[in-house]
């Protein structure tokens, strides 16, 4: 089977928000999906469902520029919190839900789930967990494989600042990201493997489809990967922060990050690959301590503070950010190393009011202002 890349060019952005839906009373997750996707049928699919029936999907169209990936997204987002008000849901964005169990959720009516659900079993039915997802376009598949490569270093960079999920099921995890924990549970889910070209991946996605293992590519649940379709690099790691504009900083920070590493493929850049030990150590420790712990260097031989290592890299994308018209967006990163992640700020409200439900009303009083400041620019 031959996998065609459709290239993309002037680096194109789409956004995936996954958003929690809560009963405005409880503040409990509700399986109201498919009551609010069928009332904004007008927005072309672009609201969509996911595996369980308090969730749904939020995407951009295809854009030019964040500033144009901004504007779509909280007109969206406002379009689907009016109409879940009408039914007394109310929207939320986190990684994890604090308090509301995996087994009291219901899976959508959908063949390719319920196939899912037979083969995956309990493994599926615990995915209650909620992600942000950036596709990123690139001019052809070898490019895309050299920005893979290259990015696979910097994912617990961006794991670290989206870190919104220190809670499951009533407890606390003691990490700022559960979610990717119960993410990789998932078979082929997590960090993929380096590749050497395009041929290289296509090789092993037929032998996945031949011997069985997937039936499409939508079943590489990496944390990078791939979408020929949309000739795009998709990345998948990050929690969903708790407010659009955290999201927005995050896919700007994205974007220029594929845009550098593309722009030295084209230059014909070499690179030594950090070895995977590093990367899947420092993936933990984002995972563990968002950006208050500290990386291994590229070479492993030595460690630097998280913050610093993400403010440094931040710097060095700032002529990136200026050729596509996002530094607005990427300095906002500064802003949430200065004032904590999602995972810190619910554990604040956490450790203040001994309350898991306090700690929802906060996430629902961040977004709301958010979303209100938003649609006002």
């Amino acid at each position: 089977m031959a996998i065609k890349f459709n290239a993309s060019e002037h680096h194109t952005i789409g956004i995936e928000l996954e958003v929690q839906l809560l009963d405005g009373e409880t503040l409990s997750l509700a399986p109201v999906s498919g009551k609010i996707i069928e009332a904004l049928d007008g927005l072309g699919g672009s609201v969509k469902h996911e595996l369980l029936t308090s969730n749904l999907e939020i995407n951009t169209d295809v854009s030019r520029s964040v500033t144009d990936a901004a504007r779509d997204l909280y007109s969206k987002f406002d379009r689907v919190t009016k109409e879940a008000s009408k039914h007394n849901i109310v929207p939320c964005s986190a990684g994890t839900h604090p308090f509301s169990l995996w087994k009291d959720q219901t899976v959508t009516e959908d063949a390719r789930y319920k196939r899912l659900l037979e083969n995956l079993q309990i493994v599926a039915r615990r995915f209650n967990i909620f992600g942000l997802h950036v596709h990123i376009g690139v001019g052809g598949g070898e490019r895309c494989i050299y920005v893979m490569n290259k990015m696979l270093y910097y994912l617990p960079h961006l794991l670290a600042l989206s870190a919104n999920s220190p809670f499951w099921q009533g407890a606390n995890t003691g990490l700022n990201s559960y979610r990717v924990k119960v993410f990789e549970n998932l078979p082929i889910a997590g960090l993929p493997f380096y590749f050497e070209h395009w041929d290289d991946y296509t090789r092993l996605v037929e032998n996945y489809i031949a011997t069985g293992t997937i039936e499409t590519i939508r079943e590489l649940w990496w944390d990078i990967r791939p979408h020929p379709d949309f000739g795009t690099v998709e990345i998948r790691v990050c929690d969903i922060p708790a407010t659009v504009k955290e999201s927005l900083a995050l896919a700007a920070l994205i974007q220029a990050l594929v845009k550098k590493f593309e722009d030295e493929y084209l230059k014909g850049v070499t690179f030594l690959r950090p070895h995977s030990a590093v990367i899947r150590e420092n993936k933990w420790r984002a995972s563990r301590w968002g950006f208050d712990g500290e990386f291994i260097t590229e070479d492993g031989g030595g460690t630097i503070k998280a913050a610093d290592a993400i403010e440094i890299l931040v710097s060095s994308l700032e002529g990136e950010a200026e050729e596509l018209g996002s530094g607005e967006y990427l300095s906002y990163i500064n802003e949430i190393l200065k004032h904590g992640n999602g995972s810190k700020r619910q554990l604040e409200v956490w450790r203040e009011t001994g309350d898991l439900k306090e700690v929802v009303k906060d996430l629902l009083r961040r977004l709301t202002e958010d979303l209100r400041t938003g649609l006002g620019r």
